[in-house]
């Protein structure tokens, strides 16, 4: 590898390179001789000096109001190296945090019974709201009447708020302030239960009886979006 592909290893451009070679080796110089030199275009040498002055790899002295431009020594190269891996420090932390992010694996748990319906209820707990789409009340109340009524409770005591979507007509809804629901013709209404809340998607199959919990941050995300979607369509009214 020869001094002008080691330069731009060292993250210098073509021309920056052939520019800082040749003041090395004509010692100073005004850009015409650099011209003759590099064979590269006088306006181009003006940007490439520039930008190798702003490096410190390139400073001028004025002699009779000209300009006479010198390379800075070699060893201001381990200066550039050292400004790359301080601004890589900066904002490493940041890409790391990234890095784990977009690795996480998707998390996937399946429960069969009532303790799989209990661990439906509870899990909400830690999150601000719960979204809930194919909420039909008056299963939860017939099937599981105690433990959604304490779920209930314990949301009104912890101020989680909930936005349900359920089925138009519905003979049964709860009244309680923290509770939102919106409606959908039937036809439109999926009887299979789907909750949204932190980065959990939860689903409720009813016979036999299993919850799916998904964890995934992305999934939960683009399942918010179609909830968001349903509700702005959803009547305000039974």
């Amino acid at each position: 590898m020869n001094n002008k592909d080691t330069l731009k290893e060292l993250g210098l451009s073509e021309g920056e390179a052939a520019v800082y070679l040749a003041l090395l080796k004509l010692g100073e110089a005004q850009v015409n001789r650099i011209k003759l030199e590099t064979k590269i275009h006088r306006t181009t040498i003006y940007d490439f000096l520039d930008s190798l002055g702003k490096k410190g790899l390139v400073s001028y002295v004025l002699k009779n109001g000209v300009k006479f431009f010198r390379a800075s020594h070699p060893s201001n190269l381990d200066n550039l190296l050292k400004e790359k891996k301080e601004l890589l420090d900066t904002v490493l932390p940041g890409l790391s945090k990234m890095a784990e992010l977009d690795s996480k694996p998707i998390k996937i748990e399946v429960y069969e019974g009532i303790e799989g319906m209990k661990m439906f209820f509870s899990r909400p707990l830690k999150e601000k709201e719960f979204l809930g789409l194919g909420i039909d009340e008056t299963r939860f109340s017939e099937k599981f009447k105690y433990i959604t009524e304490s779920y209930i409770r314990k949301c009104v005591k912890l101020g989680i708020k909930e936005r349900l979507i359920t089925e138009k007509g519905t003979e049964f809804t709860y009244k309680y302030p923290h509770i939102t629901y919106r409606y959908v013709e039937k036809k439109f209404f999926s009887p299979m239960p789907t909750a949204i809340f932190g980065d959990t998607t939860a689903f409720i199959v009813w016979e036999p009886l299993t919850i799916i919990f998904i964890e995934n941050k992305e999934m939960a995300n683009a399942y918010r979006k179609h909830f968001e979607l349903i509700w702005r369509m959803a009547d305000k009214s039974p």
